[in-house]
């Protein structure tokens, strides 16, 4: 089986059953499929979604194509045969009859193609994080989970919806060669990752560190973390060490995985 298989189809856990491919689509792209069907669902599940808009990107692993939403359906209606394939210039590479997002093409695309290592991209408007978007803070790692966005997080200023490609070297050198997550001024927010469960957990660690971020703020007196023990924790998150001997390195997506597997199986279909 292939390497990619491998990894992912290991971090939905043992408890899940996954069926096979169906005809016409390899393992490495169905695997590929099935998690980003599933980082939908875990999407709509934390309340991020704007219905229909947003969007996640996930590259097939081999490729310089992408899968990306169905424009039209909401997150918890998502199944991982309804994402549509596309190559970097937009153009449809699976048969589907819902259009794609021009905006979510912009962006993700821009993305993909400036940090071929983030292979996945997920973008919400969140609306703790659409908080701090609204102010001239930056984001301040006030607490441990925190601590991993320390110098890892670009900003990037609205320039109106996204409907062209006039804002992708902008965008591209908010996000630089270091950076994994952007927060778009008066707009939303970016997490990236190399998969799914990088891109989620990151996404869910940064909105839970706003939410302390701006309580505190708006009590008036933040207690600062030192630089030194900053880039420690961020250390300990990046290099591996946070897991803390957990069968898995992020244990939590399998548990999840298996949250959305009892509510609604149908998102492996």
């Amino acid at each position: 089986m292939d390497q990619s298989v491998t990894a992912i189809t290991a971090g939905f856990g043992a408890d899940v059953d996954l069926p096979p491919p169906p005809s016409g689509i390899d393992e490495v792209e169905w695997a590929a499929r099935l998690q980003l069907a599933a980082c939908y669902r875990l999407v709509h599940e934390e309340g991020w979604t704007s219905i229909v808009y947003n969007h996640i990107t996930l590259r097939v692993p081999g490729t310089d194509e992408f899968l990306i939403n169905p424009f039209g359906l909401r997150y918890d209606e998502i199944c991982a045969s309804d994402l549509i394939r596309i190559d970097l210039d937009g153009n449809k590479k699976s048969e589907s009859p819902w259009p794609v997002n021009l905006a979510g093409y912009q962006i993700h695309s821009t993305i993909h193609r400036a940090r071929p290592d983030l292979h996945c991209v997920l973008h919400t408007h969140e609306t703790v994080s659409q908080s701090l978007c609204a102010t001239n803070s930056p984001a301040i790692p006030v607490t441990q989970e925190g601590c991993q966005f320390y110098e890892r997080v670009g900003y990037h200023d609205f320039e109106g919806i996204v409907l062209d490609g006039s804002e992708g070297p902008r965008i591209a050198r908010a996000l630089g060669e270091r950076n994994h997550t952007l927060v778009l001024r008066n707009h939303g927010l970016i997490t990236a990752g190399p998969d799914c469960v990088w891109a989620y957990v990151r996404h869910r660690a940064f909105t839970r560190n706003t939410e302390v971020q701006l309580r505190a703020m708006a009590a008036g007196d933040l207690r600062p973390i030192p630089d030194r023990v900053m880039a420690k924790t961020r250390e300990q998150f990046e290099g591996g060490a946070a897991s803390a001997n957990a069968l898995v390195r992020h244990p939590e997506w399998p548990a999840l995985i298996r949250l959305i597997d009892r509510k609604d199986p149908t998102w492996k279909h």
